[in-house]
């Protein structure tokens, strides 16, 4: 039945629930993820990561470096919890890490990754480089990312990035600030590669040594929407485990 005909039969409001309800999700900003110049040779990295403002965007990614230089993994993305942990998207990612951050002043890398919807049609490609730099006591990190996405017949290109500067408190922990949003569109639609959002706010990473050279990483950031009318503020928090 029509929503126009069911909106005849049914109080005013809840046509138009139903009406929202039949109009296509489009895909929206916010806060970034960073990505690292890691793992090294011959290891495995996990790693769950979570933005809860607007969707709440969750991701798993499972990597492993076929060498100094090059590794390639798999992500899943969901969304949720409101409304229910639900699958978004599936993808394939790769990493060529250019210049190695833990023998030079500022390391290199381009990742690149595409990701189809839970129905098999693409949903997005992207291509991002990726800088980092640990001098003493100091964690920089930037990311500059070029994005692709498509949803329902409609496509859109934009450029996005995501940056944090943080300092260490002893060897375990570091405290600073991350930022992170979306500052251009370069064609296509604004839901699918919005623009002029931006978000900032502090961030705290814990590492752990583990045993047989394994390690853990910790962190959570509070990011605050300070330009733009994408997803609200909200924590970003990701786990990540490299063996």
């Amino acid at each position: 039945m029509a929503v126009g005909r069911i909106g005849r039969a049914l109080p005013p409001v809840l046509a138009a629930v139903l009406a929202a309800a039949s109009v296509p999700a489009r895909a929206q900003g916010g806060p970034e993820q960073l990505d690292q110049l890691e793992p090294g040779a011959g290891e495995w990295q996990l790693e769950y990561a979570g933005v809860f403002g607007g969707d709440g965007e969750q991701e798993l990614e499972a990597l492993f470096a076929l060498s100094d230089r090059f590794a390639i993994g798999a992500t899943a993305e969901f969304e949720g919890p409101g409304g229910g942990i639900r699958l978004d998207a599936i993808g394939a990612k790769a990493l060529y890490r250019m210049i190695d951050p833990d023998g030079h002043p500022i390391g290199l890398g381009i990742g690149a990754e595409a990701a189809v919807s839970a129905d098999g049609s693409f949903a997005a490609g992207e291509v991002r480089l990726i800088a980092e730099s640990r001098p003493a006591r100091w964690w920089i990190q930037a990311d500059a990312i070029l994005r692709h996405a498509r949803e329902d017949g409609l496509g859109g290109t934009g450029i996005a990035y995501a940056g944090s500067v943080q300092r260490g408190l002893g060897s375990a922990a570091w405290l600073g600030i991350e930022a992170s949003g979306q500052v251009l569109r370069i064609a296509g639609d604004p839901g699918l590669a919005p623009r002029g959002q931006h978000y900032i706010g502090p961030s705290l990473t814990f590492e752990r040594e583990m045993a047989k050279g394994n390690e853990a990483e910790i962190g959570i950031a509070w990011l605050e929407r300070v330009r733009g009318q994408g997803p609200g503020s909200g924590p970003r928090i990701f786990v990540q485990l490299t063996f």
